[in-house]
């Protein structure tokens, strides 16, 4: 703690430079902690997917509609704890280009088949006994002032209702927190399954799919083999796969986001690297003389080093922070901005030990000049 005076005496020595250097490093941490947080976001939303709880949807595609009558098949399955019917009733709200995702279910059923889902009793009962009825999550209560018992119109993109209109009303009935590491339902509006295939124009007594839950996520895959081996060779034969096989399958259709957010960090740490490090080796040079009366009040190579060293890790750290902090504040508008729903990671580990790395490779050559300059080059301003 002595040398701290000095140490905060040689990071403001140029009070202007240093400020520029801090914005530079802040503005590249604001960009590299939105990649890591999305990046971590979508790890962990593998990680956290349910690998007891499959889809099965038509071979066709996940447009294609299956027999309601497939429910039964499912649930004398072996090996099957719970199945429920699910119908994509997502659509345009209010603008065109404003989405609301929403699914037609069985209460029951869904309870059955997602236990992460933070729904009461109370909640789920209310949907019951209203046939209209409908639970939205606090993320779009939010951002649309759903209130319970709002009558809401939907307009899902593939239904017309039996008179012939787009808007199918629903009646708020619950709020439930949203939960966007559920990869089930907690993010959508649901919707009572009877009320849906009852009003709408054409495919009664259809599904989109199926949400399976099995008793052991180890035989996820034969299980999936043997959902399907019995609608095999029928007119509606299926395609089965885990939860888990589904996020990874939508993480792949963007592409290497992690060797994206690599290359990406790379060029920024090259960057700040040559801007740092050229800001670090002229602040030694103006300092030659400071350095040389360093050493002549008996400082040693060791210390004229370490406080060099620790100049570079203060800026480099607390501008790291700093852009850490920003980028946690920004990170939800980006997503919002971009239309993704992933809720970040964490980003500052992974910052911290970049800036740790940064500053040490930036203050290594200044630190070595300090550690080599003799006393008298040094007073003589060599």
């Amino acid at each position: 703690m002595k040398f701290l005076p000095l140490v905060w005496a040689g990071v403001w020595r140029r009070p202007g430079r240093t400020a520029l250097t801090l914005i530079s490093i802040i503005s590249a941490f604001v960009i590299f902690g939105i990649l890591q947080g999305f990046t971590s976001g979508l790890s962990r939303l593998v990680a956290n997917a349910q690998a007891d709880v499959l889809i099965t949807q038509s071979r066709g595609g996940p447009l294609d509609r299956l027999p309601i009558a497939d429910l039964d098949i499912l649930k004398r399955t072996p090996g099957v704890r719970a199945a429920a019917r699910t119908v994509f009733f997502g659509g345009p709200f209010r603008q065109p280009n404003a989405f609301l995702p929403a699914q037609a279910i069985d209460p029951d059923e869904a309870r059955a088949v997602d236990d992460q889902l933070h729904i009461t009793p109370a909640q789920w009962a209310a949907l019951k006994a209203t046939r209209s009825g409908a639970l939205v999550t606090s993320d779009h209560a939010k951002l649309y002032g759903f209130k319970v018992g709002d009558r809401v119109p939907l307009t899902p993109q593939f239904y017309t209702n039996k008179d012939g209109g787009r808007a199918f009303p629903v009646d708020v009935v619950g709020i439930y927190p949203s939960n966007p590491d559920d990869g089930v339902f907690g993010g959508l509006v649901l919707l009572n399954y009877d009320y849906i295939d009852q009003s709408r124009a054409s495919n009664a007594g259809t599904v989109n799919g199926y949400l399976v839950r099995i008793d052991d996520p180890l035989k996820s895959g034969v299980m999936s083999v043997a959902i399907d081996r019995q609608f095999a060779n029928s007119p509606h034969e299926t395609k089965t796969y885990s939860l888990r096989q589904l996020a990874l399958a939508s993480i792949a259709r963007l592409g290497d986001v992690g060797l994206a957010v690599r290359l990406i960090a790379g060029a920024v740490f090259f960057a700040l690297l040559f801007s740092v490090g050229s800001v670090m080796i002229q602040s030694g040079r103006e300092r030659t003389v400071e350095l040389a009366v360093l050493k002549t009040l008996g400082f040693g190579d060791a210390t004229v080093v370490g406080i060099t060293i620790v100049e570079a890790v203060v800026i480099c750290l607390a501008a790291a922070i700093a852009g850490l902090l920003i980028s946690t504040a920004l990170y939800p508008v980006v997503m919002k901005t971009i239309h993704f729903n992933v809720k970040a990671g964490p980003a500052l580990p992974a910052g911290l030990i970049v800036a740790l790395l940064l500053a040490l490779v930036a203050g290594a050559i200044p630190a070595w000049r300090a550690a080599r300059l003799s006393i008298v080059d040094g007073l003589a301003g060599r």
